[in-house]
């Protein structure tokens, strides 16, 4: 099982028709990679997006731009072959060191599993000894 450690950026943006799509041509024109994305809708017209990108720069001149601030969280990208069980044996040690998960998400394609684990900054370190990275 390979796992990444990677900066995840939260920005709230509209939740509106075309607004996804203004953050992702924003970042193809900055040729800016986009690895990771998640977004949803939280209420009154409004969304949150995680998203992890190689240029933080283009996500922060985003979010100024739409009067939003831009929270950083540290995620974990996991891949490899997906077994029963596997979504389990991954969160245990987490459970066991007293690491707080605020968001998983995971998907499963052609027998491989990719799925990020996004914790608070200051629970990083304990992650990473908990899965012995």
């Amino acid at each position: 099982m390979a796992i990444n450690r990677e900066t995840v950026y939260k920005v709230d943006i509209e939740a509106r028709s075309g607004a996804l799509y203004e953050v992702l041509a924003r970042t193809a024109e900055e040729d800016s990679n986009v690895v990771f994305l998640d977004t949803f809708t939280t209420g009154e017209g409004k969304g949150t997006l995680y998203i992890i990108t190689d240029k933080a720069e283009v996500i922060e001149d985003l979010a100024r731009a739409k009067g939003s601030g831009v929270e950083e969280y540290v995620g974990f990208l996991l891949g490899g072959e997906d077994r029963v069980g596997l979504g389990a044996d991954v969160i245990r040690p987490l459970a066991e060191a007293g690491v707080n998960i605020v968001l998983s998400a995971a998907t499963v394609a052609g027998g491989k599993y990719s799925m990020l684990i996004m914790v608070e900054p200051n629970d990083a370190q304990a992650a990473e000894e908990a899965w012995g990275i």
